[in-house]
């Protein structure tokens, strides 16, 4: 007689994969040879002689790195970072353990209003809202501003940003920055709302990253960033724009080549620097649409691109950086729920460590509160998923079968209340008839949405600084604004 054992795993989890390790292997060797052959543009004096004196040729500013020392980088690049929000508390754990975490984009100039449904420029109390869903959103883990503000000096968007989001939020947060001395001031307002630097440094709750423009070409400005933040030690994505067919070959395997090619140059940078510092790795997968010519964000490949990436940075052993929850479509409807949600889906099944772009609209042009709303329930339905399914004792329940017996109904059982709780259960999708949802007045999903939203910026900040830290974060934003005039 055939005995059947049953998986007496507790809550195996579900993971999906792209690619096999042979796979992953050939694409991370052809990135080497990328490197030790081509090489890349390093417009910057400093990180030349850095990379020269650790033995790599340098010819003018073409800069070819020897195989031997990105191999060092991977092996000294910390495999685990802990990113730790406002009160110090640790909050996101970045590594190879199939974890994911989600936030909203950046540098995003329109928001299309929640109450007039127009597109518009993004202004500070966009920020300010934002911060407030953000640290009201239970799935969503990291904040940004969501935006590009408008109605300020366009030199000092990225600061006051950051003075909003400061004040909105404990949640850890992704900055971008116009230049080292922006970086700066920022890095003096989280220091700040720590209680000073050393405090701040030592549980980092920001993760701020550069970006290559450009197929192996490093630029100045961005170098000059990701250097200091490599000096000091602040979690550090080398973000890495790949373009199918545009900024990289076509094939996704392509993409990945160059992308890694890329991405891998500011790891080596970082760690000839500051051996050891923090870095996250990425390539992303972003498409041309061949019969508009237009920047597309989603589909298949996006989806299929992000699983890959995470498959590739987990052989490496290093926390990386992917980007979904985003689409093309211009407001939040059926073709915006599909590819936020399969995106949301792909990346929690795929172990995306941080995955970025909620709430981004036609292809990151402009962007909507309330897509965040429907982001977090999806988020939440997705965890559920990779949650897996415990099989014990316990949940095989065959003393409940038993008392029940034929015929009967679980209802009253001890071991169903004991249980229902652990059900997924929505928070603005709705389960209920044609009739009452009339006389509720006929909301759909987007205009709960909004309600929702309406609700947490009503409610106001949850968790307000001291006022002499919002008084050190203004003079901050004095000091930078006297800087530039």
């Amino acid at each position: 007689m055939n005995t059947i054992r049953a998986n007496s795993v507790t809550n195996q989890s579900v993971q999906f994969q792209v690619l096999n390790e042979g796979q992953c292997r050939e694409i991370v060797h052809a990135a080497f040879r990328v490197l030790e052959r081509t090489g890349c543009d390093v417009h910057h004096e400093r990180a030349r002689k850095i990379l020269k004196d650790a033995g790599c040729s340098v010819d003018g500013i073409r800069v070819k790195i020897p195989t031997h020392l990105v191999e060092k980088a991977i092996r000294t690049a910390p495999s685990q970072i802990t990113i730790y929000d406002r009160e110090g508390n640790p909050t996101l754990h970045l590594g190879n353990n199939g974890k994911s975490y989600w936030s909203p984009g950046y540098e995003n100039q329109y928001r299309i209003d929640r109450k007039t449904g127009e597109k518009r420029l993004t202004v500070k109390q966009d920020v300010y809202e934002t911060g407030l869903v953000c640290d009201a959103m239970p799935n969503i883990d990291m904040c940004t501003g969501l935006a590009y503000i408008s109605d300020c000096d366009p030199r000092l968007a990225d600061v006051y940003e950051t003075r909003l989001l400061l004040e909105t939020t404990t949640k850890p947060i992704w900055l971008w920055q116009f230049d080292i001395e922006n970086l700066k001031a920022q890095m003096d307002m989280f220091a700040a709302c720590a209680g000073g630097m050393d405090k701040f440094l030592a549980k980092p709750s920001v993760v701020a990253g550069g970006a290559a423009s450009t197929p192996l070409c490093h630029a100045e400005d961005t170098l000059e960033k990701v250097m200091y933040m490599n000096e000091i030690g602040i979690p550090t994505p080398y973000v890495v724009a790949c373009l199918l067919g545009g900024t990289t070959p076509v094939t996704i395997a392509g993409s990945y080549v160059l992308g890694l090619a890329d991405t891998l140059f500011g790891l080596v940078l970082g760690q000839l620097i500051n051996e050891g510092c923090p870095y996250l790795g990425c390539t992303w997968t972003d498409m041309f649409d061949m019969s508009t010519m237009a920047l597309s964000m989603t589909g298949p490949e996006a989806s299929l691109g992000a699983a890959g990436s995470a498959d590739l940075f987990r052989y490496l052993d290093l926390p990386f950086v992917v980007h979904l929850g985003c689409t093309d479509s211009p407001i939040l409807d059926e073709q915006a729920a599909l590819d936020m949600g399969t995106q949301i889906l792909m990346g929690t099944l795929s172990g995306g460590n941080i995955c970025q772009f909620l709430g981004f609209l036609e292809a990151a042009m402009s962007s909507s509160l309330e897509s965040l709303v429907f982001c977090n329930e999806a988020i939440d339905y997705a965890r559920s998923i990779v949650g897996g399914i415990e099989v014990s004792a316990e949940t095989l329940a065959e003393d409940a079968i038993h008392n029940v017996g034929p015929s009967g109904n679980f209802l009253g059982e001890e071991h169903t209340l004991n249980h229902f709780k652990e059900r997924w259960t929505p928070k603005n999708c709705v389960r209920t008839t044609y009739e009452k949802w009339a006389e509720n007045g006929k909301k759909d999903f987007k205009a709960r949405a909004v309600e929702k939203v309406d609700q947490i910026v009503a409610a106001g900040i949850r968790k307000p600084l001291a006022p002499e830290v919002l008084a050190e974060l203004d003079a901050i934003i004095a000091k930078a604004e006297a800087r530039i005039k």
